[in-house]
């Protein structure tokens, strides 16, 4: 028999437990529901802040306001007593999303945007246009333009004269040009003529010394694809634009530029600084060029080997139109150039992707003068001019794709540049004359 004592013990400590159990949940639902309520409380709470930092009735009577003011501005009533809409912009200022280096200016004519404040609520605002706003202008390089690549016409018509009649052609060609210059006694003139398809030239005073201004360019920009093609220069490298004080070209004249225009510490990509050395005979834009290229005696040196006529280096003696006597360095001739467009011409035949930049950019010379003026409007023309007041000379050399394929090079010195640009367009007509009588 069990002992009644044991049993009595173990009794007592089940309920013991179960007592244990009941106190445990009964405290767990007290303190669930204190929590409620706390959470409950502070809700109520935060709506009366919220009630009394934003009052139902003032929000709204501005948005009855609002809407009433809106439906006034964009309704009115005509001259003929309809209803016509009206319609008000309001520019929003935007934040740029990234950090770049920028300089701030005072002044709106840089400024893209219309800057001009306005006021729904203050009719009487000032609108002085004096007033002006701070803009902010991006130091880092603009994206390069995108453009369609300039293609060369995939074949040239057959000429229809006989290879006799060509040739007399050309030699009553040579000497209506000879006659023409030599008529010319007031003014200075080179010449030269290469044609890519029946390798014919001529040439007339296209050995004498000349001041060409930026027709130099296209070689040194030639020098630069080249590197580019050898992997020695990357086009998306940036070169910073620093100016300097009396930053001169190859005369004593000030150079008028593009990069001039944008602030210190403006940055370009090396094909944008190319593109403007072409495009717009941009001086300064070819001296940032020099600093990408190992510097401007290297690209000096490397132009020497290209040269078969004039060191662009070499000190050099002549008389110029007005029969004056003339010593400097830094000339050209009519001869040098056309051969440098030839080497441009024959290696973009060679390598058209990695010299496609240089012939876009001469296809989009911004002068609209110089030896194709008389060709038909439509042709193909792709080239350099070159302008120094200082000496009285214009120059031009140019790849004219026509019935045939052309290069045509002239120096010009006279009193004035329409002068020697309207000289520059008489001879190209001489030359268009005789290349569309073989294709007539």
């Amino acid at each position: 028999m069990k002992n009644p004592k044991s049993n009595y013990i173990g009794d007592a400590r089940r309920i013991q437990r179960k007592r244990r159990i009941m106190r445990g949940i009964i405290a767990g639902v007290v303190v669930l529901v204190l929590g409620f309520i706390i959470f409950f409380t502070y809700i109520l709470k935060l709506k009366e802040n919220i009630d009394e930092s934003f009052p139902e009735s003032e929000t709204y009577e501005t948005q009855e306001t609002s809407d009433t003011t809106s439906s006034l501005s964009s309704e009115s009533t005509g001259p003929t007593g309809e209803t016509t809409e009206q319609t008000t912009t309001t520019t929003v200022p935007t934040t740029a999303e990234t950090q770049e280096p920028e300089m701030t200016t005072s002044g709106t004519e840089e400024s893209t945007e219309d800057t001009t404040p306005t006021s729904d609520t203050d009719p009487n605002a000032s609108s002085d246009p004096s007033d002006t706003s701070e803009t902010t202008v991006s130091l880092q390089p603009d994206e390069p333009e995108e453009r369609d690549p300039v293609l060369f016409p995939a074949k040239y018509p057959l000429q229809t004269v006989t290879h006799a009649e060509r040739d007399q052609s050309f030699t009553a060609m040579k000497h209506a040009i000879k006659k023409y210059i030599e008529g010319h006694t007031d003014a200075r003139i080179g010449f030269y003529y290469i044609n890519l398809n029946t390798k014919e030239s001529f040439g007339y005073n296209d050995v004498q010394p000349f001041v060409v201004g930026s027709c130099i360019h296209l070689p040194m920009v030639k020098i630069l694809y080249d590197d580019v093609r050898e992997g020695r220069v990357a086009m998306d490298r940036i070169v910073t634009y620093h100016p300097k004080e009396g930053e001169n070209g190859d005369s004593t004249e000030k150079i008028k530029s593009v990069v001039s225009t944008n602030p210190d510490g403006k940055q370009f990509y090396v094909s944008q600084l190319a593109d403007l050395a072409i495009k717009d005979g941009d001086g300064l834009a070819m001296n940032l060029l020099f600093d990408a290229m190992g510097g401007q005696q290297n690209v000096l040196d490397r132009l020497k080997s290209m040269t078969l006529c004039i060191d662009y280096l070499a000190t050099k003696n002549y008389e110029d139109y007005k029969k004056k006597q003339q010593t400097g360095a830094h000339r050209s001739s009519a001869y040098d150039l056309a051969h440098y467009a030839e080497v441009v011409y024959w290696d973009y035949m060679s390598y058209p992707s990695d010299y496609q930049g240089l012939i876009d950019s001469l296809a989009r010379c911004n002068s609209n003068w110089g030896l194709a003026k008389q060709f038909p409007a439509g042709t193909l023309v792709l080239h350099r001019t070159g302008s120094n007041s200082t000496f009285h000379s214009e120059s031009d050399v140019a790849i004219i794709l026509s019935c045939e394929p052309v290069i045509l090079s002239v120096t010009v010195e006279a009193d004035t540049p329409d002068a020697a640009r309207e000289i520059q367009a008489a001879l190209g007509a001489l030359v268009y004359n005789f290349i569309s009588y073989c294709h007539s």
